[in-house]
């Protein structure tokens, strides 16, 4: 490695930092909650799912919704596939299960949309699975680069006051081993693995490639990848290998280190330009899908550290508002309105909501009517004589309450998330109605 100039090592080390910071991404926030026993996963361990049965609270921070309850997992493919179980449900109800592989790259979904409510077994293959499977076994086959995945489930809760109808969904859901379910011998264990414990202070500098090392061993690289990663080896970026200045001069030290603060910057600011899509009106808008990336590794690490592991637009489109059409913070001192014209709600096949969330807090805004959010699940709302619907945001009590999303004093953002959009919104001809200030 002393054989490259510090520009080489700088140059170096920036490239293998945008292509490995998912990877860690991905371990930070997922696969490290089960390895420290996380209470989110609910004691969970490899290949089983962590059933979250209740909605969040109102007064849970970072933006989470009250539209569906979470089934999560961590999947291990080393041994063996895994195999997926969805039960017949119910016409009306909905579910999807979402998958991400290492590379934060989301796989084909288990959902309402692909299996039309069927029940079905769906095999999970990693790469180093050497078998046979044949289609009459399955109803469908998902092949991976990724000895690891991720699960992340949700099931609509259609009644906040009744989620046994989503938990019976849950109920039926089941990941088992191949062995088990062909009724053959389980292959042997795999080695353990060895997952490093997480320190922030160590990922802030160089020792982020000791987690990447880590992380790219569970992801075999593509063919185009090869000469990437035989450049990133140079600086000692090699999977599954510890990583160490040891032995490294300064000059080549200080080089990778300026090579990861611009990584890390040009990464930031990739995510600034990206967040969220175009303004339409004062809504953040996007119907791009941005759960695959091909090759692109920038947006890939953008992503990752904005909105790991977004929906495919199919299944879920968010939109965001921070201002008012005028281009003013939303503030509850404020009134404002967002009317829908007749026949204009969101077009979606399953369902769509507005929820609003305090600017401070991140979480949903506690109030005394207990609504958080507005949607086409909301009972008691009223229309116009000419069919349309308009909806008062605002933190005074106004007094008709059946169209008023209540909002704290100060600043507040809303999200509107579609549900299984039509075909008009993804082809960009039905976008979200301003928000307007008019007092």
């Amino acid at each position: 490695m002393n054989n490259i100039s510090p520009q080489e090592a700088k140059r170096i080390a920036k490239e293998a930092y945008i292509f490995g910071f998912p990877f860690v991404a991905n371990y930070r926030i997922f696969i490290n909650r089960l390895v420290r026993n996380d209470p989110l996963m609910q004691g969970a361990d490899f290949n089983q799912f962590a059933h979250n049965r209740q909605l969040f609270p109102p007064q849970t921070p970072e933006t989470t919704q009250r539209d569906t309850i979470f089934s999560l997992g961590i999947i291990d493919l080393r041994r063996e596939p895994v195999v997926i179980s969805v039960p017949e449900v119910p016409n009306g109800q909905v579910y999807m299960l979402q998958m991400g592989d290492t590379s934060t790259e989301c796989l084909p979904y288990i959902s309402t949309i692909t299996t039309r409510n069927q029940a079905g077994n769906y095999a999970l293959v990693g790469p180093d699975f050497q078998g046979y499977l044949t289609a009459q076994q399955f109803d469908g086959v998902i092949a991976t680069r990724g000895q690891f995945v991720v699960m992340l489930g949700r099931t609509v809760v259609f009644d906040s006051h009744d989620l046994s109808p989503a938990h019976a969904i849950q109920d039926g859901m089941q990941m088992r081993p191949l062995s088990e379910v062909l009724g053959t011998v389980p292959p042997d264990e795999p080695t353990p693995v060895e997952f490093l414990p997480w320190d922030d202070e160590t990922a802030a500098g160089l020792g982020i490639f000791d987690y990447i090392n880590m992380a790219l061993a569970w992801h075999s690289p593509a063919i185009h990848e090869m000469e990437a990663m035989a450049s990133f080896a140079q600086i000692g970026v090699i999977p599954g290998r510890r990583f160490a200045t040891s032995g490294l001069s300064d000059e080549l030290v200080k080089a990778m280190d300026e090579g990861v603060v611009e990584a890390r910057e040009l990464i930031a600011e990739t995510a600034q330009e990206s967040a969220g899509g175009k303004l339409v009106g004062n809504w953040l808008w996007s119907t791009k899908d941005i759960s695959r990336f091909g090759r692109d590794y920038l947006l890939r690490s953008a992503i990752s550290l904005r909105t790991i592991y977004p929906n495919a637009p199919d299944h879920a489109i968010y939109g965001n508002a921070n201002n008012d059409l005028d281009g003013y913070p939303l503030m509850g001192e404020n009134v404002c309105q967002m009317r829908f014209e007749a026949g204009e709600l969101p077009p979606v096949n399953w369902f769509w909501s507005l929820t609003l969330y305090d600017a401070e807090t991140t979480a949903m805004y506690p109030n005394p009517i207990e609504r958080y959010s507005i949607g086409d699940r909301i009972e008691g709302i009223q229309f116009g004589d000419d069919g349309s619907f308009t909806l008062t945001i605002g933190h005074a009590e106004p007094e008709n309450k059946s169209n008023w999303l209540p909002a704290p004093e100060g600043a507040f953002y809303l999200i509107l998330r579609l549900y299984a959009a039509k075909p008009e919104v993804l082809a960009g001809k039905w976008t979200p109605p301003p928000v307007r200030r008019i007092k």
